[in-house]
Order: C-alpha cells, then structure tokens, then sequence
C-alpha cells in the first residue's frame, strides 16, 4: 500500500502583510498534478488544515476545492485529524456524511478512536485518526484518572484503545503533537520554527507511546523530519511551504509512505513547486540594487538586511522595485555587524572610552576628538569609583 503524508496546510495563512492563498493554491495543484501520474492508495493529513480557528472564506473556500479534488476527482481515501490550529467543530461538521465520499475527518476528541481499515493485495490495513489532544480533553475523556499532562492524555487515549488498535497486525497512526524520543525527550534534537517553542517542553510526549503502529504520521512541526533516524516509523512530513522566516533553511517536502506486506516500511521524499520561495537577503544598498541584486532580486518573500552607517532615506521605496514582495527590511551598522561577526568578546575587554572610541570611529570614520575622548575618560572612572563605594 502507498500512502501521501501531509500536514500543517495552514491554509489562509498570512506572512507578513501577504496572503498566502495563491502560493497554497498552486502547492495543492502541484500535488495534485502529481497524483495524477504517481499511483497512490490514500492521502493522510496529519492536523492544522487551517491557519486560524475560524478560517477565511477564501480559505474554506481553497480546502473544499483540494479536498473534493482529493476524494472526488481522484477517487482517493482521505484520512484527516484537527491539529491545535483548526476548530474541532467546525472541521468536524458533517464528518459523518463526508465517510460516505472517502473524506475521513477525525476532529474532535473521543474516547475511542476513530478508524478506518483499507485493503490492498496482502490484506487489511487498520488507520487509527487521533486529533490534537490537551490534558483538559483528557481530564474530559477520563474522569476517572488523574491526567495533569500533554503525556498523560495521549497515553490515556493509546492505552484506552490498545486492544483495539492491535487487531490488525498492519496499522498506521495519524495524529498531530509533539512528540519525542528517547536522548531527544527534551525536543533537543528536533527542528523547530519560531512558533513551536514551548516553555520547558510542557506539551512534550514520549514517541515510546507509538512503538507498535507501523508507521505514524504526525503533523506539528513545520520541518520534514523523522522522530529518530531516517530508518524511523515515526515522522513528521512538515509543513507544505515556508511559514516563517526561522523556516528558510527548511526543506519542504511530502511523504510517500510504501507498507509492504510484512508492515515494513519506506518512506520517499517528494519536492512539490512552489510558487515563492522565502529567503533572507544582506548587503549595502548598492549591492542589494544592482541590476541582479547581487543574485538576490525576485519575488520571493525576502527579509533584507542593509549594512549601512545608518537609516537610509527612502530604501523601502527603492527596495521595493527589486523585492515587491519584501516583508522587512532592517539595519546592521558595523558595530552589530561586528557583534553577530562573533565580536563581542573583544569588544567587552576594552574600556568604556575604548568602546566609545570604536563606535565613533566606525560609524563616522574619524576619532573622537581628543577632549572628548579626555571627557568620557573622566567619567568612566568616577562611575567606576562610584560602584565600589556602593558595593563596599
């Protein structure tokens, strides 16, 4: 059986001041594109099909189009679960009547957990569909134990519905968390965006819970990444395009999961086009302007960095002619140059009036006369003087 991982759509998502319907719009007929020629038995999207709780119109718009191509037009099962971005119940309404059209809509937390078996030459495949979970679900699900944590609800659910779930001997889990393994149970060594830091790994749960299933599709983290090695059963396919500037070095991808009769597995990247891309750019105006930007110009989504001696007058205008689809631009004089450059350490051991000096001299080219110099000096000293008489 082969199956396509997806997650974290985020559809109606905005970057900046830009919309990001028409860039989702062209990634889902990429993928649709490709399905039309790359024999596939099922379409797994592991949470977050939209950005807000209470998506756009354009954005329910865009995600009955994909998913009535998806189910519809192809004929392909489609197995989903609500991610901690999506509105349990309105992804969840009319669930029931969508069974009948092969869409599978997992959205709102149950005791039992929703399930649906598929057949291919070797026999039954059992999908189980568990929906991003807090521990005040859990608490609700499971009046009778003492749930306090992320951990303590998902191992409620798993072990609530073990029998269940070890049935087939063939199973595949779809859920949206955060979940860890082993040395990397302090989410160490996964990749991350900018939004999914939580504080002191509260919502973190052991990938220990999911041994058993033969494969997991887990939706959350943005980064294309297995939990473990590359050899893993338990993956994360990311999230579809660059939804943060701390997402630029990611490679996106979807994954074509092949489960093989004895339930192994491998898994298969697959780069889908992308409409823009979303980079970061650094350099004087006159590098940033020149007829190629130096290679920079497009219309990516690009954060700029100018190296300049201070604000310069009208860059945004300017800019725009080159990046029209910039998100920011900031200032790096030479002194935060040097900082980031790994300078600090010896900017710390020179004197306050050396440190001065410096900054002076980089900003305008010149040294700071000498009865300035002579000034600062002075009262460098006497707030040194002043701070041991303090802490004396």
């Amino acid at each position: 059986m082969r199956f396509l991982h997806l997650s974290d759509l985020h559809l109606g998502r905005s970057l900046c001041e830009y919309s990001l319907l028409e860039d989702q719009r062209y990634w889902c007929q990429g993928l649709l594109d490709y399905l039309e020629t790359a024999p596939c038995d099922a379409v797994l999207i592991a949470g977050d099909l939209y950005d807000r709780s209470v998506p756009s119109a354009g954005a329910v718009e865009l995600c009955d189009w994909f998913l009535g191509e998806l189910a519809g037009r192809l004929a392909l099962p489609v197995l989903c679960v609500s991610g901690n971005h999506d509105s349990p119940q309105r992804l969840g309404f009319a669930s029931s009547l969508y069974r009948a059209s092969g869409l599978y809509m997992a959205a709102i937390p149950r005791r039992e957990v929703s399930s649906v078996t598929l057949r291919d030459q070797w026999g039954e495949v059992d999908f189980f569909l568990l929906p991003y979970l807090t521990p005040g679900d859990g608490r609700t699900l499971f009046p009778e134990r003492e749930i306090h944590t992320f951990q303590d609800t998902y191992q409620a659910v798993l072990e609530e519905n073990r029998q269940r779930m070890e049935r087939c001997p063939r199973r595949v889990l779809v859920a949206h968390g955060f979940f860890a393994r082993g040395a990397d149970r302090d989410g160490s060594g996964l990749a991350f965006c900018d939004s999914e830091v939580s504080v002191g790994g509260a919502d973190l749960v052991d990938a220990a819970l999911l041994d058993g299933f033969s494969y997991c599709a887990l939706g959350h983290l943005h980064a294309c990444q297995p939990v473990g090695d590359e050899t893993a059963r338990v993956w994360y396919s990311g999230s579809p395009l660059k939804y943060s500037v701390s997402e630029e070095n990611h490679q996106k991808r979807a994954l074509l999961v092949e489960l093989d009769g004895e339930g192994d597995v491998t898994v298969e990247k697959i780069a889908l086009p992308r409409l823009r891309d979303l980079r970061t750019v650094k350099g004087t105006m006159e590098q940033l302007l020149a007829p190629t930007g130096g290679g920079f110009a497009s219309d990516d989504y690009v954060q700029i960095t100018v190296l300049t001696q201070g604000t310069e007058v009208a860059a945004s205008r300017q800019l725009r002619n080159v990046y029209p689809n910039y998100l920011q631009i900031r200032y790096q004089s030479p002194v935060t140059q040097a900082l980031e450059l790994g300078g600090h350490g010896e900017l710390s051991r020179l004197t306050m009036s050396g440190a001065y000096q410096r900054f002076y001299r980089q900003v305008t080219g010149h040294d700071l006369a000498p009865e300035a110099l002579e000034l600062l000096e002075r009262l460098s000293r006497q707030a040194e003087q002043e701070r041991e008489e303090e802490t004396g």
